[in-house]
């Protein structure tokens, strides 16, 4: 009786294990998870993908707009650029669960994942000329910070650290975007009282 309980039990498990086969519909994966196209890694690949929000106005209040409200978010001006029209900020790293005080990511999640890693936000203002008006657009690059393995290292030239995008944060920008309106809109106030 037991023989036969092996016997049926082989030719069972050699049966699923035949079944398993690959079906053309679920083909097996044969690239390997780190097969990644390494432009994603580059802000410029997040920063030539297209806005989610703009904003409109004249140059120069939309101008002080975008770098008050980079301050607002504890952001430091790193490049003032009216010629080619771009407004950049430091790249600034993250806020933590527990900085309640700050703005500067854009989801619960954002905050959680800074908390486990190194990340880093920037922001990127740029400006258009539409006609007689001009417009703005903020974009956000998030960035995560790499350490070489030290197995590695003798292998590899450069510094121990370094910073990939991982992708631009669009709850962040609209946020951004809602803030410059704001203050478009208090400033004109502002000047309509005085007049």
């Amino acid at each position: 009786m037991k023989i036969a309980s092996v016997i049926i039990l082989l030719f069972i498990s050699a049966g699923c294990v035949g079944s398993h086969r690959v079906s053309p519909a679920n083909p097996a994966t044969t690239r390997p998870i780190t097969d990644v196209d390494p432009a994603l890694a580059e802000k410029e690949y997040w920063l030539a993908k297209p806005a989610v929000v703009e904003v409109r106005g004249a140059f120069d209040p939309l101008w002080e707009a975008c770098e008050q409200t980079a301050h607002e978010y504890r952001f430091n001006i790193d490049r003032r650029d009216q010629r080619s029209g771009l407004l950049t900020t430091v790249p600034m790293i993250t806020k933590q669960w527990w900085e309640f005080w700050r703005k500067d990511a854009g989801t619960f999640y954002d905050t959680e994942e800074a908390t486990v890693a190194n990340i880093r936000r920037t922001i990127f203002f740029q400006f258009k000329k539409d006609g007689e008006s001009f417009s703005v657009t903020p974009k956000i690059v998030v960035e995560k910070e790499s350490k070489v393995d030290p197995k590695y290292r003798q292998d590899i030239e450069g510094p121990d650290t370094y910073w990939y995008a991982l992708r631009r944060d669009e709850v962040l920008e609209k946020k951004v975007a809602n803030t410059i309106r704001e203050r478009l809109d208090k400033a004109a106030k502002a000047r309509a009282s005085v007049q």
